[in-house]
């Protein structure tokens, strides 16, 4: 395996990593559901802020999960027409969507560091559990972050196919 190879292979550990943090909040997400509806329809007495906590565990799942995704090639692609096209076309084509891809979500990691630290300074906290909005707007852009990450793994693996196909 080349050095290059290598480096990407390591930035792949980021996608797997929040890949399992995903699989465990979605542990705790069902455990949390289960003793609440067991509270609630058994005991009369539901978990307070439970709808709050399963908001943040969701937030955590979705972000968690994107770049996962995209590592193991797992969105939903639609190549009809793509699969059509000569190979320089489709090299172009799947080089343009990688490089709008990661500016867009570029875009989303800057503003989602602003809105954090807005956050962080104004101190905005759900409202029965008092929990502080700021630690799961990091969150977000920790996953947009390593989703970035894919996208320039994508980016050279595109770039390296056709140099090798041109070879």
């Amino acid at each position: 395996m080349t050095k290059h190879g290598k480096i990407l292979e390591k930035l792949g550990l980021f996608s797997s990593t929040l890949g399992y943090l995903g699989a465990f909040s979605l542990f705790v997400m069902m455990c949390l559901t289960a003793a609440d509806v067991m509270g609630r329809y058994i005991f009369n007495s539901p978990i307070t802020g439970a709808f709050e906590l399963t908001e943040y565990l969701v937030l955590i799942l979705i972000f968690s999960f994107l770049a996962n995704a995209q590592a193991h090639k797992m969105h939903v692609t639609v190549d009809l027409i793509l699969s059509r096209f000569p190979k320089r076309l489709r090299y172009y084509v799947e080089l343009f969507n990688h490089t709008m891809s990661l500016a867009i979500m570029a875009l989303i990691t800057w503003i989602g560091i602003e809105r954090a630290f807005e956050l962080k300074e104004v101190g905005e906290a759900s409202p029965n559990l008092g929990v502080p909005f700021y630690p799961f707007a990091f969150y977000l852009v920790l996953g947009c972050l390593v989703m970035c990450i894919e996208y320039i793994r994508n980016l050279i693996n595109v770039v390296q196919r056709k140099k090798e196909e041109d070879v």
